[in-house]
């Protein structure tokens, strides 16, 4: 329909071997996610305009262990989003805007055992410099409510999300962060790029300010791939505050 509906849905199952970090405790523990996710999402255009208005329905069924603790759940969400939207490619965007707000509401009404709200703000900007020099620009901030109960609150809490910072490794109950990438064209197929980022964790009753601020930086290259469809492939290599990692990308990393 020209762009005017955008939908999203699947059903997938995974297992997530992971390590669960908290300032309590001396070391990580390990942490094993199993389950099954349905998900549905749709984003109306609003008239001829660069709005869109959406929600989303998802439900996952799980089994969380954490060294000994062993217990299935449920999770039913049901949420509302508004975004604007100019980027020129959804796959490799290199100019315009993305922005938005998301509130999800997880409830035992919508088929899960919890009840509890997530609440998401977050802005893209990418831009061209000169003919061969483009820069990226994200800002991301992430909150959840204080009434959250295991073992949703071991995968629910929001965690800082940047290249060369592990899954879950500094969550809290608010996080905030910001990323600058910078690329070079070489030619038309092939793309080479750095990034530097900074981020935080907070709870609650902590204050932004005093919150320990996590810094990223790496390089990466894309490739054009398809170049009907604007989609890049790549790879980069980050680095945190901990350890040096590799993604394999598909279009931009902050999709």
């Amino acid at each position: 329909m020209n762009d005017r509906v955008r939908y999203l849905g699947g059903l997938f199952g995974a297992k997530f071997n992971l390590k669960f970090h908290n300032e309590l405790l001396p070391n990580p523990l390990d942490l094993s996610i199993r389950g099954m996710y349905f998900f549905q999402e749709l984003d109306v255009r609003l008239g001829d305009s660069d709005f869109f208005i959406g929600g989303v329905y998802s439900y996952m069924s799980s089994d969380t262990k954490l060294e000994g603790l062993d217990q299935a759940s449920k999770d039913g969400r049901l949420g509302w989003r508004v975004m604007y939207d100019t980027r020129n490619n959804q796959f490799s965007p290199r100019e315009g805007t993305k922005a938005g707000l998301k509130v999800d509401y997880h409830r035992k009404a919508f088929g899960g055992q919890f009840d509890y709200q997530k609440y998401n703000a977050y802005a893209q900007h990418y831009t061209r410099l000169s003919k061969d020099w483009g820069l990226g620009v994200r800002g991301d901030v992430k909150s959840i409510s204080d009434n959250v109960e295991f073992p949703a609150s071991i995968y629910a809490r929001p965690y800082v999300e940047m290249r060369g910072i592990a899954a879950m490794r500094y969550q809290a109950d608010n996080t905030a962060l910001g990323e600058l990438e910078l690329s070079y064209d070489i030619d038309e197929r092939w793309t080479i790029l750095g990034f530097v980022g900074a981020g935080t964790a907070f709870n609650h009753d902590e204050s932004i300010a005093k919150s320990q601020v996590y810094y990223t930086h790496g390089g990466g290259f894309r490739y054009l791939i398809a170049r009907q469809l604007g989609m890049r492939v790549g790879i980069d290599v980050a680095k945190g505050p901990e350890e040096w990692t590799t993604y394999i990308q598909f279009g931009s990393a902050w999709n």
